[in-house]
């Protein structure tokens, strides 16, 4: 549907909006769960943390002050801690004396990325908030 603009006279087409919004309250919880099932993704693929860390960063400032404030805090500790846990793992195999090192360091990371990715996932889908996300377990 058309409408005359005022200031000229011409039509202007109306916009629809859009059927979605990431900024209505319903889909910051839906947010929340896609960051961990890329975090998921990420436990076999590696690569879709990248994404969910952006996606946590995006919704960082609607959830200030919100229940799910603690899941996005927790997500994004996740990511740069795995990061820093999977650089320290290939400084240690690049010596090839510390290689076995470096399996346990990786190995080590992974479980442990695997257990926030399944700790937070269970209580944002239980309704829980994570009670401290800046604690390491």
């Amino acid at each position: 549907m058309a409408e005359t603009n005022p200031n000229n006279g011409n039509q202007v087409a109306r916009q629809r909006p859009l059927p979605f919004s990431l900024e209505l309250s319903e889909n910051d919880r839906l947010a929340v769960h896609i960051v961990y099932g890329l975090y998921g993704a990420a436990i076999v693929f590696g690569l879709p943390s990248v994404l969910g860390v952006i996606l946590a960063y995006l919704k960082r400032r609607d959830l200030d002050g919100t229940d799910l404030e603690g899941h996005i805090t927790w997500q994004i500790r996740t990511f740069w801690i795995q990061a820093i846990i999977y650089v320290l793992a290939f400084a240690l195999a690049a010596t090839w004396i510390l290689l076995p090192f470096a399996w346990l360091v990786g190995f080590l990371g992974w479980l442990w990325f695997v257990y926030r990715v399944v700790k937070g996932w269970i209580r944002h889908s239980n309704d829980h908030p994570i009670k401290d996300p800046y604690a390491l377990f």
